[in-house]
């Protein structure tokens, strides 16, 4: 199982909001489209994890510097 790199408690924050019902199909596409990504995102990271062990921290930071382009 991947490693937790940060307790949800500080990277998320809870919100709900009503829209108007057009909005809706709309916002549930994107949103759910999202949700596959992040979900299949993490079965990658956990599937590496598995064979070779967790991200180091190093390994962490080059890839959120990579991310960003530092």
């Amino acid at each position: 199982m991947a490693a937790e790199y940060a307790p949800l408690d500080e990277t998320t924050a809870k919100k709900s909001v009503t829209i108007p019902r057009p909005l809706d199909g709309e916002t549930e596409a994107r949103t759910g489209a999202h949700a596959l990504a992040l979900a299949r995102t993490r079965e990658i990271v956990e599937a590496y994890e598995d064979a070779h062990g967790p991200f180091t921290p190093e390994e962490i930071e080059e890839a959120r510097r990579t991310w960003h382009g530092e």
